[in-house]
């Protein structure tokens, strides 16, 4: 094997473990095993804890630090920082919430959030969506449509139509955030479409799209409204039906 190689595969496997260990302490953190405001340990007791070299720690802390988790002082150490410091929509971040069990609190945070975004997406779809993504909309819309009892199908073409409206509001802003979102869309179509009542629900979508085709701004911001109210109640009452809802 060349030199070159060699050195690739050392990076790759360095890498690999600069998440792993990133991983771990994330989960630590999201748990409250490392509580905000606590240092965190040493880089020697990191090194021992998981069997790595300082540079690898650092990396790792580096990554944690850069999705908002820590912060590093000259002479201080680093420490957990306050969780509105934290990246929730990072991928990685969510997983290690998800995975917590911390989730699902965080889904009223969303539906609020969407609340004050979403119906000015819509609007801004009803004047500035392309018929490529109409298309993309009505298509989504025919997935739901023909999901019926089959929930999973549902989820699918529920995550593609709030996916496509996002991005047919063809705003610099709001048309990322639909990326940014699609974790949390998942959890929360899952949470919301558990009492779910089909005809009910996509007609609610239906009035969302075709108030989007009609070019009438208005129309698609309330709709959406609608159904995002709709589907906020509906995730109340699933939570209030389980434990561990607490926000």
């Amino acid at each position: 094997m060349s030199s070159i190689a060699t050195g690739a595969k050392v990076r790759e496997l360095r890498s690999n473990l600069h998440i792993s260990v990133a991983s771990a302490i994330g989960m630590d953190i999201v748990s409250d095993r490392l509580p905000v405001g606590e240092l965190i340990p040493s880089e020697p007791e990191l090194c021992a804890r998981f069997g790595v070299s300082r540079t690898v720690v650092r990396e790792a802390v580096k990554l944690l630090a850069s999705k908002g988790l820590l912060k590093t002082g000259s002479g201080i150490g680093t420490w957990v920082l306050a969780t509105n410091e934290w990246n929730f929509l990072d991928p990685m971040v969510f997983s290690w919430v998800q995975e917590s069990g911390g989730a699902a609190s965080k889904l009223r945070h969303l539906f609020a959030f969407r609340s004050a975004i979403e119906p000015a997406a819509a609007a801004e779809a009803a004047q500035n969506a392309t018929l490529e993504q109409l298309y993309a909309i009505e298509s989504a819309l025919e997935v739901m449509s023909s999901a019926k009892t089959d929930f999973d199908k549902w989820v699918e073409g529920d995550i593609a139509f709030h996916t496509a409206l996002y991005t047919a509001s063809n705003n610099v802003f709001m048309a990322p955030l639909a990326n940014l979102f699609r974790q949390y869309f998942q959890m929360s179509f899952r949470v919301s479409s558990s009492n779910f009542h089909h005809q009910h629900c996509l007609q609610e979508h239906r009035d969302v799209f075709e108030a989007i085709r009609a070019r009438d701004p208005a129309a698609a911001y309330a709709a959406v409204r609608v159904l995002l109210d709709h589907a906020d109640q509906d995730v109340k009452a699933v939570l209030s039906a389980t434990t561990g809802a607490d926000e």
